[in-house]
C-alpha cells in the first residue's frame, strides 16, 4: 500500500473562483485589482487544495481504470503546482532585476561618499599627527 503525497496548504477550488470571474461574479472586480503575484499565490493554494483532495482518495478502493485516471490527475495537478512555483520565482527574479539598476546606482553613491569620508579621515589623521608633533615640541620647550 502506497502512502499518498501531501500538499502544504488547503484553499478553495480554482474552478469555482474562475467560473465566478468569467461570469462577472462578485470576485471579478477584486481579481482585477489584485496583482499577478497574488493571483499566482491563489492559484497555487487552489491547486494544493485539489492535490490534497486527490490524496485523500484511497487508490486501493478504485478500479484499475479509475486508479489510472486518479494517478494522471494527481500528476497533472502536481505539475501545475510546480509550474506556478516556477512562475512565482521568475516574478521574484524579474522584480529584483528591475530594482538592480537603482541598487547599483545607490551603491555607487555610497562608495563615493565613503571615499570622501575616507579622505576626511586622512586629513583629520594628518592634522592630529601635526598636533601631536606640536605638543611634543611644546613639551620639550616647556
Amino acid at each position: 500500500m502506497s502512502t499518498p503525497r501531501q500538499p502544504t496548504k488547503r484553499a478553495p477550488p480554482t474552478r469555482v473562483r474562475m467560473a465566478r470571474q468569467a461570469h462577472g461574479g462578485p470576485s471579478a472586480q477584486t481579481a482585477a485589482a489584485t496583482s499577478a503575484h497574488d493571483q499566482l499565490i491563489a492559484l497555487k493554494r487552489s491547486l494544493e487544495a485539489t492535490s490534497l483532495s486527490l490524496n485523500r482518495i484511497d487508490p486501493q478502493a478504485l478500479s484499475d481504470g479509475d486508479r489510472e485516471t486518479w494517478a494522471k490527475e494527481l500528476d497533472r495537478v502536481d505539475l501545475a503546482i510546480a509550474r506556478v512555483r516556477v512562475s512565482l520565482l521568475e516574478g521574484i527574479v524579474a522584480e529584483f532585476e528591475a530594482e538592480l539598476p537603482a541598487l547599483q546606482s545607490a551603491t555607487a553613491q555610497l562608495e563615493a561618499q565613503l571615499a570622501s569620508l575616507q579622505q576626511a579621515v586622512d586629513v583629520i589623521n594628518a592634522v592630529a599627527g601635526v598636533l601631536g608633533v606640536i605638543e611634543q615640541i611644546i613639551g620639550l620647550a616647556g
